[in-house]
């Protein structure tokens, strides 16, 4: 198969990668193992036509940026895949969850002097304010968000040592809707931690500026088939397992056809889920379809959700349905499933007390850390998010090719907060809502995210 795209035509390059799944369920293969052979001349050759030169100075600094496509993945968040023991002691978005949000706490201000150089440690560390994700701050705090507002001259905002401990102990005290994490009532930081905090935030006295973000673009992903990159290869392997038979002889490509004009195509399908079944009555996503397939006409053990098969053949089905308009209905057996997926959309929880919306809608347009967040909400600049999943993600660390349940765990996870089984019906529930965000869009998974400045 070749994929045409503005008139050029991609033959089957493999964009070498490791992935590492928010399960870690398993690692790609080496090129190789696919058939792409970097030392074979013809494939250098081509590597240098298409910008994927090693010898070339631009090309290693961009391969140093994706890691070279080889990546441990580990380090920031608790690892960006491992989930903190701490999150457990807090509700999840379960529906059987029994655990509450911890009420609000108002601590007596302790009578103690503060360490400002501890507290810096304290307010830039990951593990414990984290501070820097929201809030501007010292001139050496790097990649600071603009959530929260600019704190470099605190020292002279004129707040009183009792306002500015309940804030850090916890700020729903002031305001019941803040999306300020809080640090005292959910354990993150102790009483005498929040004083060695507060003595540095009173050797803040110059004005910093936030530093200039770069634009966010208006599609900030590569779409497989228009543009050249690594999602190109998903389809390719996509469409593979497609046609590959099984031990009694049967192929996905056995019941459907892959030409609209054919009984049984597949093209559009995927722009109709997730979807209620009537055989499972119950709302199923397209990989919990697929598996439906692969144990009912293949006889073959189920894919596991999030393991590369499932995802690759999941880009393939829904690259069938390439711009085909969204159209998830939105009434009758789906109303309550929306509902669901809604509320756990606007559910707050974890340890840090986060919902998807606090950072999808109230605070969307801002910048986290060194991250943009998009406004996902009805109507929002990209509520289309779902019609670009599965994508082979990469921010700040490379996720390789993920679907939007793993995306929402991955959320979960470095977000304190304990993350569920993929096939759960919480997760089937809240995709669903996404996805109606996504009606009237056209399809454009697989995609691929862009490194700043490509």
């Amino acid at each position: 198969m070749t994929i045409k795209s503005n008139h050029v035509v991609v033959s089957f390059f493999i964009f070498t990668v490791s992935t590492f799944f928010v399960q870690a369920e398993e690692q790609m293969h080496h090129s190789k193992h696919y058939g792409f052979d970097e030392s074979s001349p013809v494939q250098k050759h081509k590597m240098k036509q298409h910008g994927h030169d090693k010898s070339n100075p631009v090309q290693q600094h961009k391969m140093k940026q994706h890691n070279g496509g080889h990546i441990s993945h580990a380090g920031g968040h608790m690892g960006h895949g491992m989930v903190n023991p701490e999150s457990k002691k807090f509700p999840s978005t379960g529906y059987s969850e029994t655990k509450k949000i911890r009420p609000i706490e108002r601590p007596t201000l302790p009578h103690m002097k503060g360490d400002p150089v501890k507290g810096k440690v304290l307010a830039y560390a990951q593990s414990k304010g984290r501070c820097l994700a929201c809030h501007v701050m010292g001139a050496d705090g790097s990649q600071a968000g603009d959530v929260g507002p600019n704190l470099s001259t605190y020292s002279k905002l004129g707040r009183t040592k009792a306002y500015t401990f309940q804030q850090i102990m916890d700020a729903r005290a002031h305001n019941p809707k803040t999306v300020m994490p809080p640090f005292g009532t959910n354990d993150i930081l102790s009483k005498h931690e929040v004083m060695h905090i507060m003595a540095y935030l009173e050797t803040l006295k110059t004005a910093v500026a936030a530093s200039v973000k770069p634009k966010r673009q208006e599609r900030n992903f590569f779409v497989a088939g228009d543009d050249f990159s690594g999602a190109d290869t998903y389809v390719e392997q996509g469409e593979v397992i497609f046609t590959k038979q099984a031990k009694n002889g049967k192929s996905c490509s056995t019941c459907h056809s892959i030409k609209k004009s054919k009984k049984n195509s597949l093209k559009g399908i995927a722009a109709s889920y997730p979807k209620y079944d009537s055989h499972s009555k119950n709302i199923i996503g397209l990989e919990q379809r697929i598996n439906i397939c692969q144990k009912k006409y293949k006889d073959s053990k189920p894919y596991r959700l999030g393991s590369k098969p499932s995802n690759t053949l999941m880009s393939y089905v829904k690259f069938l349905s390439r711009n085909t308009i969204i159209k998830i209905a939105t009434t009758n057996v789906n109303a309550d499933a929306i509902k669901r997926g809604k509320a756990s959309f606007y559910q707050k929880a974890g340890q840090l007390n986060f919902s998807c919306a606090d950072c999808h809608t109230s605070v969307s347009g801002k910048w986290l850390r060194g991250q943009p967040l998009a406004a996902i909400e009805p109507n929002g600049k990209y509520s289309r998010t779902a019609a670009t999943w599965p994508r082979h993600f990469i921010a700040g660390h490379d996720l390789g090719l993920i679907s939007l349940r793993q995306r929402i765990r991955h959320c979960q996870t470095v977000t304190r907060t304990n993350p569920l089984k993929l096939h759960s019906q919480e997760y089937t529930d809240l995709e669903l809502y996404i996805t109606t965000l996504a009606n009237g869009k056209p399809m454009l998974a697989p995609t691929m995210s862009k490194l700043r400045g490509e």
